[in-house]
């Protein structure tokens, strides 16, 4: 993530996102995974990744007392139900998070007047918050998990990176008349018969849209205020949880724009736990600790400075 600080997890761990040079020091990325290569023996991948495999779906959703489908879980944004490193040789339709020839996706279409003003990559070593819909899209590189806790007219999404705590009520309540404008923005829902519909509005404008539609921080896209968010969450099984967004935007986007499906499996580790990552803009804590008074002063001056502009 540029030049961001964060706590990192070794290869092998099931939660966190590890970086692929550090753990490509122990082997080779392509490095041959089976006998009869020149009758060489099986090099075993750091992290197992050679034993990575698409999971069963793994029977019938849980259901809440009420009858609902239970979204509650510990997710990942593969098929794999664990943490999966991009640059190892895993198959890639393990790695996908959707099937385009069975669900193709139509990228956002962006207004000619909206380039200068909204399509603009995240600022290299910044460290914004995640937001709407930003926190759970932007693990589609990240490949890092979201957790889902629900209890009757409730719903939490907790993401590890960017660090982010939603709390929405599932009872169809309408929105607040006035909502104060936040990242997460504001956000309500209501069951359509098994799927979890979440309505979000009065985000803030500073929260880039990442991986939604062209995945990766080049590709994204800051929004109007006018931007409306609508995400559905669905359990079609135990081992896995269906996401889609919506997003309408009249000032940036000619059209409406809606991904495909996308799939999310189940953390199949019991010992599958949370990893605190903070992101510091390159403020190493012991470093700013130690600085001498004056240097503080003028480095917070000049992010006043720069802020205000």
């Amino acid at each position: 993530m540029g030049g961001m600080k964060r706590r990192l997890r070794n290869c092998a761990g099931s939660a966190g996102v590890v970086v692929a040079g550090l753990c490509m020091v122990f082997v080779p990325a392509f490095a041959q995974n089976s006998a009869g290569q020149g009758g060489k023996a099986p090099v075993k991948i750091a992290g197992d990744f050679d034993k990575v495999t698409i999971i069963a779906p793994g029977g019938p959703a849980p259901r809440m007392a009420d009858g609902h489908v239970d979204l509650s879980g510990r997710y990942y944004p593969n098929m794999a139900g664990r943490m999966i490193e991009g640059a190892y040789p895993v198959d890639r339709t393990i790695t996908r998070q959707y099937d385009p020839a069975k669900t193709p996706q139509v990228n956002p279409v962006f207004r000619p007047d909206a380039a200068e003003k909204y399509l603009h990559p995240t600022p290299y070593g910044s460290c914004p918050p995640g937001g709407t819909p930003t926190s759970i899209t932007t693990q589609a590189t990240e490949h890092g998990p979201m957790e889902l806790v629900q209890r009757p007219g409730v719903l939490w999404i907790l993401s590890e990176f960017p660090q982010t705590i939603r709390r929405i009520p599932t009872d169809g309540r309408p929105h607040d008349p006035d909502p104060d404008v936040t990242f997460n923005g504001d956000s309500v829902g209501h069951w359509d018969g098994d799927t979890l519909v979440v309505d979000t509005i009065a985000i803030d404008t500073r929260m880039r849209n990442i991986s939604v539609g062209l995945t990766g921080d080049s590709n994204a896209w800051l929004h109007s205020e006018k931007e409306h968010v609508i995400e559905r969450f669905s359990r079609p099984s135990k081992n896995y949880v269906t996401y889609q967004i919506t997003v309408e935007d009249p000032e940036v986007l000619v059209k409406p724009f809606t991904s495909a499906p996308h799939s999310w499996s189940l953390a199949q580790n019991p010992n599958d736990v949370w990893t605190e990552y903070i992101c510091t803009e390159n403020e190493d804590p012991e470093v700013w600790k130690n600085m001498d008074q004056k240097t503080k002063d003028e480095y917070e001056k000049s992010r006043g400075q720069q802020q205000g502009q």
